[in-house]
């Protein structure tokens, strides 16, 4: 129903200058019904925006708002690659229709900075509609506004979504070019690493500096960006462990490890000032209270990872004992009560042979010494949850999964 609703009320357009609808009209809202009754909702919006287009006009401002609408049923139905397709069509539509910088792009261009990171080809796309959408809101007199500083904090968790934090390996040449290197008859050259995090940072220390400025109008916000950037932090740490010692770049453990208690710090210290209106802040405490698993989990602190799961702090989809919990090998495999599956892909993301310039010669990955190999390291940690379920969300090729002892 709250999709024909939808459709009805853009429909009413033209039924205002008709006191009977069109056989175009009929046949559109019969199509629209029928697919959504059969939950076809991308194909129901195909069939409105098709009538919007006929009768308002392709760039006229509801026949935007359709196409953008229709783009964003087709992402969430996991149609990225057509869904990035509708919703360019609808930011050049947008652009006619309210200019380049009208408040209208903003979530437009918002919208398809994250399909791009739905794509998952790296950040450089998703950065660059994300970077439109907050030129949009500057452009409109909007940057010192919640709005703004909450817009800067997502981004920054999104592109560490798109991989911002996996970082790029590449040759130390002390100023020398390739060929010249290749003439000189060098066969080792100094690789280095170098993480992603400035990137996201360069976001949140704005979104911090607006923050304190606009504590008068959300005394919260300040508190959100720090879990945001408290949780970066925590993943960014996990990269530059796994980067081989030899590699400039990489920290210690017991650096690691440092790091890590003192971002748990933050997230309590954030975590007290959200209680002061949980319902408000449901989302950003979720959020928290995830990261500080994480920390838990890599830092092997079974009290305090149990103690999360038996109080219910995190968010669960469902409740399950405080024993149910699990630990990934370097290869994968995950220990946890009596299963085993076999599961098509996985989805924690790795350092792998992508990420090395093989325009500087960089050895391949197959090359490397068992000491020089990046690790596996999960993006996100598993909770409490069964085995099964575990076996689902790893999703990968082989999972082993043992009794704990």
């Amino acid at each position: 129903m709250k999709f024909l609703a939808i459709a009805l009320a853009f429909l009413s357009v033209s039924a205002e200058s008709n006191d009977d609808p069109s056989a175009a009209e009929t046949e559109a809202m019969n199509n629209y019904a029928a697919a959504s009754i059969e939950g076809r909702h991308a194909a129901a919006a195909k069939f409105i925006l098709d009538y919007m287009e006929k009768t308002e006009g392709e760039n006229a401002p509801l026949t935007v708002a359709r196409t953008q609408r229709y783009g964003n049923l087709l992402r969430k139905e996991g149609d990225i690659r057509e869904a990035i397709s509708v919703l360019k069509k609808a930011r050049k539509r947008g652009i006619i229709a309210f200019g380049e910088y009208g408040i209208e792009l903003f979530e437009i261009n918002l919208d398809l900075g994250e399909a791009y990171v739905d794509r998952d080809i790296g950040v450089g796309k998703p950065k660059k509609y994300f970077d439109y959408a907050l030129e949009v809101l500057r452009e409109n007199g909007q940057r010192e506004t919640p709005l703004y500083v909450t817009a800067l904090a997502g981004i920054a968790s999104r592109l560490a979504q798109a991989g911002a934090l996996e970082g790029v390996f590449s040759a130390d040449t002390n100023g020398d070019g390739l060929e010249e290197l290749a003439d000189s008859g060098l066969t080792s050259i100094m690789r280095k690493y170098k993480s992603g995090h400035k990137i996201l940072d360069d976001y949140l220390q704005e979104a911090f500096e607006l923050a304190e400025a606009l504590e008068s109008e959300d005394p919260y916000l300040s508190a959100k960006v720090a879990i945001v950037q408290a949780r970066i932090r925590v993943i960014d740490t996990m990269y530059l462990e796994v980067v081989p010692p030899n590699i400039r770049g990489s920290i210690s453990g017991a650096t690691a490890r440092k790091y890590h208690l003192q971002e748990d710090k933050r997230l309590l210290s954030a975590i007290d000032s959200l209680v002061g209106d949980a319902e408000q802040n449901q989302d950003y405490l979720d959020i928290a209270n995830g990261a500080r698993m994480e920390i838990a989990w890599i830092l092997k602190d079974k009290e305090q990872m149990t103690s999360f799961c038996s109080s219910n702090t995190l968010n669960m989809a469902s409740r399950y004992p405080p024993d149910r919990l699990f630990e990934i090998s370097d290869d994968g495999s995950v220990i946890a009560p009596r299963f085993s599956f076999k599961i098509s892909r996985n989805i924690f993301r790795q350092l792998s042979e992508n990420i090395y310039d093989k325009r500087l010669n960089v050895r391949s990955l197959d090359n490397w010494g068992p000491t020089e190999r990046p690790g596996i390291r999960p993006h996100f940690l598993p909770v409490c949850i069964d085995g099964r379920l575990m076996a689902a969300l790893i999703n990968s090729p082989l999972v082993t999964i043992e009794e704990i002892d």
